[in-house]
């Protein structure tokens, strides 16, 4: 087994508690809008805005077009700013994990979906500021699961892809890093996670 020298973390649902069905049930609530409607515009749009192809204004305005909401469309408030800082949960456990593996040696880093509202709220926390390497999909212009982000964090980073270990609560996202040549987790729970970081030799 090849040593593993970089682990590489998601933020949400993982460094942050998060599920996008919150943001989701909150939108439908307020603006009188179906939600599976909602999810529906989500997933043709959510990946442009992840990537920075386009800004929160126009992801709400194409969800607004695709769901015919004229209320939503009139919007001018920063929806992601206001149920991800309601509704999001710091998990200062998983936190301090990387902070250990930090002080024992390895290089930390960072690799997430995400666009720049939810970036500052999770800088506001002061969760990254310990990662030495951070890979954000809206400057890098590929989100998860393409594995041209992948590539791009092997292109950056002095290590070899099997030295890297990436960390994400999505099975899509954690095949999709393996078949880039990264060993990965799928992350579940904390005790899980240790355990598996254990069964890569990963000290913690």
């Amino acid at each position: 087994m090849t040593k593993t020298k970089c682990i590489l973390f998601d933020i949400g649902g993982v460094l942050v508690d998060w599920h996008m069905s919150w943001i989701t049930s909150e939108v439908s609530k307020r603006f009188g809008i179906k939600e599976d409607l909602i999810i529906s515009a989500f997933d043709k749009h959510l990946s442009k805005l992840d990537s920075g192809k386009i800004n929160e204004s126009d992801f709400w305005n194409n969800v607004a077009v695709d769901t015919q909401s004229d209320l939503l469309k009139n919007n001018k408030e920063s929806l992601w700013d206001t149920y991800f800082r309601k509704n999001a949960i710091p998990n200062p456990d998983v936190k301090k994990l990387s902070m250990n593996l930090k002080q024992n040696g390895f290089t930390i880093g960072i690799i997430s979906n995400i666009e720049k509202v939810t970036h500052t709220v999770v800088d506001d926390w002061d969760m990254l500021s310990h990662f030495e390497h951070k890979f954000m999909s809206y400057q890098i212009g590929f989100s998860k699961p393409d594995p041209r982000i992948y590539e791009h964090v092997i292109q950056k980073l002095p290590y070899s892809a099997d030295e890297l270990l990436f960390i994400d609560d999505k099975s899509s996202n954690v095949e999709s890093a393996k078949n880039c040549g990264m060993s990965s987790i799928h992350f579940t729970d904390l005790d899980n996670l240790q355990s598996s970081l254990e069964g890569f030799e990963v000290t913690i």
